[in-house]
């Protein structure tokens, strides 16, 4: 069993890189028991590790929360974080560094929980010129990372999809803890919930085969429903083959795992 006193002793050091590594043994912990009582108190460890992030940020989160403080001025902030720890201090700003323990079992299409990378995030914002009153759609939506990025940096009417109850309860909660009411995520399965027409789509692939395709026509569809616009819609996501999708083609530079296309 994992010496839990010393791992929140850690915590008192108040530097993110010792909250990580808490959450890494947490994790690890918790996949090598299902002992209730060693459960507990791996739950009660992770709560303490999410006040003392809460506690490290609060100033800033604050400043966030009033609106004072977005846009340019956040991205500045956020892009000179050195870039190995940029993922993790972004996370604890925005209040979801440490998701729920429990990953229910997904269907043999469905991709488990992965954040997308900041980088990627914001190349998507760049390449799609993602601006105040555009919409974002962001598919398999975690706990908000993306959508919560695009209305603070970009100032969009942002939106997710989750499958996960506990995630979308996480982002609800940062979202709200950030101010951000324009803010929403829909519970519910991408192959079945109605897709409305939006101007940028984020997708970290969170589904592969069927299921992908099944997406992929519900988006279309939605799209050949509505008046074209002049600067196109956009997909921000993994490498697809646009040869299966009329009308799909690249719009932009690739960054990492991520594409962007339009149509």
């Amino acid at each position: 069993m994992l010496d839990l006193a010393a791992l929140r002793a850690l915590l008192d050091r108040n530097d993110g890189r010792d909250r990580a590594f808490v959450d890494a043994m947490i994790r690890m912990g918790w996949s090598r028991t299902s002992d209730a009582v060693q459960r507990a108190a791996l739950e009660e460890l992770l709560g303490a590790v999410r006040a003392a992030s809460g506690r490290s940020h609060e100033e800033l989160r604050t400043k966030i929360a009033s609106g004072g403080f977005r846009g340019a001025a956040l991205r500045q902030l956020f892009d000179e974080i050195p870039v190995f720890e940029r993922d993790h201090f972004v996370e604890e700003v925005l209040g979801i560094a440490y998701p729920p323990l429990d990953e229910p079992t997904l269907e043999p299409e469905l991709t488990p929980y992965s954040p997308s990378g900041y980088d990627e995030i914001v190349h998507a914002l760049d390449v799609t010129r993602l601006a105040p009153g555009d919409r974002f759609l962001d598919i398999g939506s975690g706990t908000g990372k993306a959508v919560m990025l695009a209305a603070l940096l970009a100032g969009a009417k942002s939106s997710g999809v989750e499958c996960n109850p506990a995630l979308k309860e996480m982002s609800e909660k940062a979202s709200g803890e950030l101010g951000l009411r324009e803010v929403g995520v829909l519970l519910g399965d991408a192959r079945d919930v109605v897709i409305e027409d939006v101007d940028v789509v984020f997708m970290y692939l969170p589904f592969t085969g069927t299921a992908l395709a099944s997406v992929m026509a519900r988006l279309q569809r939605a799209a050949s429903r509505s008046a074209p616009r002049a600067r196109g819609r956009f997909l921000c996501a993994g490498s697809l083959d646009v040869s299966r999708y009329d009308g799909i083609v690249v719009a932009g530079p690739s960054k990492s795992w991520l594409h962007v296309y339009s149509w």
